[in-house]
């Protein structure tokens, strides 16, 4: 009986230790809570972005876009579900899960910042300062931009900076961060420093010309013959004017891209 009964021991331990794995462990494709979220449109499955719009929720179909909320997901670890409808699904904003990915910005590293793009619920390689999905943490290589994959993300939703490239400008700048709901407290001071050394710029760079071509004016006035070096000094001093108002522009963009 007891040799029956060690026999018996060894066999559940064999089968618990070595079986394989059930469909549910298979499945579960985030580690964070998802909630029940009604989605207009159709064709809606696990990795599409998620975004708020004007009338509800819907995927993601802008880049950068700044109303990201998370990713649609089947089966994650833990869910406050509600009764479900054929425009509800299950949507996490935190933990890791399944994101739809292309190689639109070009192929993506372990430790990249996925963002949204204007392919409807997938996400590309951010390049520039402006809202984040999260950070991936697997490879994704392909030749062909019109192919869509996926990836494992860490879903941090934030607004990142230091990515522009060379190609992006000031007024850019400027316009993804006034776009943005709300500013983390470190780039809410940079905005308003950067803002302020543009004003103080014009400011300056006006108040100097004005005051130039009033006494060029006056100097004309009182010495026509002198006219000609008058008028090559009031250039000069434009000229100053500029580069003053350029020195500001200089400044609030390192500002911002830092």
């Amino acid at each position: 009986m007891r040799k029956l009964s060690l026999i018996t021991f060894i066999v559940v331990c064999f089968l618990f230790f070595f079986r394989e794995p059930s469909n549910v462990d298979a499945q579960v494709t985030s580690s964070g809570i998802a909630i029940t979220v009604e989605i207009a449109g159709e064709n809606i499955n696990e990795g599409d972005l998620v975004c708020r719009g004007d009338d509800g929720f819907k995927l993601c179909d802008s880049e950068y876009n700044t109303e990201m909320f998370g990713t649609v997901v089947e089966n994650p670890a833990a869910a406050f579900e509600e009764e479900r409808s054929d425009n509800n699904y299950l949507v996490s904003s935190s933990g890791k899960t399944v994101v739809k990915v292309s190689s639109q910005n070009g192929n993506i590293k372990k430790g990249d910042l996925i963002t949204s793009s204007s392919k409807p619920g997938v996400g590309v390689l951010a390049q520039r300062n402006g809202y984040v999905i999260g950070t991936s943490l697997e490879n994704y290589d392909s030749d062909n931009p019109d192919n869509v994959g996926t990836v494992m993300v860490a879903l941090n939703i934030h607004p990142a900076t230091g990515l522009s490239a060379a190609k992006s400008n000031l007024i850019t700048v400027l316009r993804e961060g006034l776009s943005a709901p709300i500013f983390e407290p470190l780039d809410s001071l940079r905005y308003l420093l950067a803002s302020l050394i543009l004003l103080l710029s014009f400011v300056l760079g006006f108040a100097y010309f004005g005051r130039v071509s009033r006494t060029g004016i006056e100097a004309i006035g009182r010495n026509p013959l002198a006219s000609r070096m008058i008028q090559l000094s009031i250039i000069m001093h434009i000229a100053i004017t500029i580069v003053i108002i350029l020195v500001g522009f200089g400044m609030a963009y390192i500002i911002l891209i830092l």
